[in-house]
């Protein structure tokens, strides 16, 4: 009888647990995260003409950031072979076979499509960086930037670089055991001619150990989305079923400290509301964070969440203050695409939140492609209030999207 009891007793715990596992962690990750089961639309059921943008400058733009009074749109671009050999987010550890010219900041000048239609695309100059044991390449992930001065003749740009692991004597360690080193590195740039970018600082700091996307607080300060538990080891095994990741804050004289260290999965490309709110996006799970600054304890604390039904990745705000995402629908095929992306092309999704009066916030789909032929692996959406017009970037992607109202 005794036996029977424990028997029993081991069933319910199991199925409690199970009940348990099921509800917080494998029904969310399989289905909002893992895409199994969801319909998606063709892309000619939305009211957008849409069409690529194919060059080498324009490959793997993990991010990108619109000045709306210049008319231009910078973005940070990898190259989708260099991508897929370095991108210590996506566990791509083989620096050696990084492009040669590295990552670049390439700009549109988006009311000039040019007969080429590619909006006299070009590259900014890197002046004063040296790079990594001096080969002066940039390794980007995400970026933000701001007007530096009060006549707003220049910009800043707050870039997170990815640099191959190096020791006290510059030789190259094991990137597979070591991770990346992760900086912040700080330009200006002249907003007029918008040729050069004059290297200003490099930030490093034990607070900043996987970076991803910094967001700028408007006062010389910053925070960054640091997207794993650890740079590499045991515990980044389980960021999937256990979350992990943090997000650091450097003050106006880059001192930095963790500002939010739980409820996090990979923390991605944040951004600072127009109501002066922080909004996180948590790529392993189906939320963005809306966090506010406890600026007296240098913290974040959580507010609410807001829920788009799949994985996301970086945000962006446009000129009336609406926040853009870029959803992956199918996240099986968005990471396939991550060792083939010359010819895998996953399905994207495109969102528009609005924040009402009431203090609530309105989701609207704005376009899908469920083939991704033409929006494809999205991780950046910019929207251009003026023209309606949507640019769409991705990480992987051989090329991006420029998307006009019909």
């Amino acid at each position: 009888m005794l036996a029977q009891i424990f028997a029993f007793a081991v069933m319910g715990a199991a199925g409690l647990f199970g009940g348990i596992f099921w509800e917080n962690y494998l029904k969310e990750i399989l289905f909002a995260v893992g895409g199994i089961g969801r319909a998606l639309q063709p892309i000619s059921e939305f009211p957008y003409s849409c069409r690529r943008l194919q060059d080498e400058g324009l490959e793997a733009c993990e991010d990108m950031w619109l000045d709306n009074g210049e008319r231009r749109l910078y973005l940070a671009c990898s190259g989708s072979l260099s991508s897929q050999a370095w991108n210590p987010g996506g566990n791509k550890f083989d620096y050696a076979n990084r492009r040669a010219t590295g990552s670049v900041i390439s700009v549109l000048d988006i009311d000039e499509p040019g007969q080429d239609g590619l909006f006299d695309l070009r590259q900014l100059e890197l002046v004063g960086f040296t790079g990594t044991n001096g080969d002066g390449l940039l390794n980007t992930v995400g970026f933000d930037m701001e007007p530096k001065n009060k006549d707003s003749s220049k910009l800043s740009l707050y870039v997170v670089n990815q640099r191959p692991p190096v020791d006290s004597d510059g030789s190259h360690l094991n990137a597979f055991r070591s991770g990346a080193n992760g900086t912040i590195e700080i330009f200006d740039i002249d907003r007029k001619e918008s040729k050069q970018l004059v290297h200003v600082k490099t930030i490093v700091s034990e607070a900043v150990q996987t970076p991803n996307g910094p967001a700028l607080t408007g006062d010389g300060g910053f925070f960054v989305t640091n997207d794993k538990s650890v740079k590499q080891g045991f515990r980044k095994l389980f960021d999937l079923w256990l979350g992990g990741g943090s997000i650091a804050y450097c003050s106006s004289t880059f001192e930095c400290s963790i500002a939010s260290s739980t409820g996090h999965a990979f923390p991605n490309g944040m951004v600072k509301g127009h109501d002066g709110l922080f909004y996180v996006p948590n790529t392993l799970r189906n939320k963005i964070q809306v966090m506010g600054f406890d600026t007296a304890q240098k913290k974040l604390v959580e507010l609410g969440r807001i829920r788009v039904g799949m994985p996301i990745e970086n945000l962006s705000v446009d000129k009336n203050g609406d926040i853009w995402v870029a959803g992956m629908p199918k996240a099986n095929k968005f990471t396939a695409s991550m060792s083939d992306p010359l010819n895998i092309f996953p399905p994207a999704t495109v969102f528009k939140i609005h924040k009402l009066p009431s203090g609530g916030y309105d989701i609207l789909k704005v376009l899908e492609d469920k083939t991704g032929e033409v929006v494809a692996g999205a991780t950046t959406v910019v929207h251009d209030v003026k023209t309606g017009r949507i640019f769409v970037s991705g990480a992987f992607t051989p090329f991006i999207s420029v998307c006009d109202p019909n």
